[in-house]
């Protein structure tokens, strides 16, 4: 009766000869890695072996450290290009959309873009009783509200809801941004009826902020006018207590700063939220920072976004994954 510990990854290469991972796609693994404790961190591409193995042992500082983590376990998987009834898939996204309802149903566990950075640990969810636990989207234009994430998602192996969803996706498919989502959520609410069958959550479980460019710059915009935070190779020396906590405590935290008026009015309460679906491609449009996210930017804390995966980028420094003189 529980969903199985797993994590799965899907990640279809452009260039079939390079096996390439960056800065915050470790920030999703490792922080999976952290809370979850999973038995195995599946990744589901169609990367050939020979290219797995020269990224683990001479690829650029952030692929062989996501690879060197505990239970990765690498599934060669055969992209579709069409579906059963011939229906051509062209986006890569869309091939995901299928290999991602296959993971799940095969082995069950927990589907996560790789944007999508787990806070906490989901093992309430996963022991729930039931089969299948999903969650809302947030969306500011209201034509886009009302449907499930399909982003982040956890369920048993051959659940009723993966097996018909992935039957459905190849018999619906017409090639439309948005098909497999409004699919999903069809079936996830008709499919509430069946006990222990659907758990929907809301939306701040799983995607408390929309794809919208407004939200991603609330997200993503670090706040000049506050100091950059400066870590110590010693510890974490000069930081604000709050800081020195997991997004666990996080409630505890934002009521300790409310009561003590120290609330800033741009900072983002993820108090309720499991995992941070973190949409980003409208940051090159943010203006006033250079736009990486790297190690630098998630240290200085002066980012909703850095400072909700902060605490596991200082786990992964204290347990030397990351160097300290790095």
């Amino acid at each position: 009766d529980v969903i199985p510990n797993f994590v799965h990854y899907v990640w279809i290469l452009k260039d079939p000869t390079v096996f390439r991972l960056n800065f915050k796609i470790f920030v999703s693994a490792y922080s999976a890695h952290l809370y979850f404790r999973p038995e195995r961190i599946y990744i589901h591409t169609d990367a050939p072996p020979d290219v797995i193995e020269h990224a683990r042992s001479t690829g650029d500082v952030w692929t062989r450290r996501i690879l060197a983590l505990p239970g990765i376990t690498f599934n060669h998987v055969q992209v579709p290009l069409t579906t059963k009834h011939g229906v051509k898939i062209s986006h890569i996204e869309h091939k995901s959309d299928f290999l991602r309802i296959e993971a799940l149903r095969d082995f069950g566990g927990i589907y996560m873009d790789m944007d999508a950075i787990p806070l906490r640990d989901v093992a309430d969810l996963r022991k729930s009783g039931f089969a299948n636990v999903v969650g809302g989207a947030v969306a500011l234009a209201m034509k886009h509200r009302g449907f499930i994430n399909n982003g982040v998602m956890l369920a048993k192996p051959h659940s009723i809801l993966t097996t018909i969803w992935l039957e459905a996706a190849h018999r619906v498919f017409d090639g439309v941004w948005g098909t497999s989502v409004q699919l999903l959520t069809d079936l996830a609410y008709r499919l509430m009826a069946v006990p222990s069958e659907v758990l929907i959550l809301h939306p701040n479980a799983f995607a408390p902020m929309s794809w919208e460019y407004s939200d991603q710059k609330r997200l993503f915009q670090p706040n000049m006018k506050i100091p950059a935070v400066k870590a110590s190779v010693e510890g974490n020396s000069g930081a604000p207590t709050e800081l020195r906590a997991t997004c666990m405590d996080a409630m505890a935290y934002l009521l300790e700063r409310e009561d003590e008026g120290k609330m800033e009015t741009w900072e983002m309460d993820f108090s309720s939220t499991y995992i941070l679906h973190a949409f980003d491609d409208g940051i090159e449009k943010m203006g006033g920072w250079d736009h990486e996210i790297n190690l630098k930017y998630v240290l200085a804390r002066q980012s909703n976004y850095a400072r909700a995966v902060y605490p596991a980028i200082w786990d992964a420094v204290k347990e030397g994954v990351i160097p300290r003189e790095e």
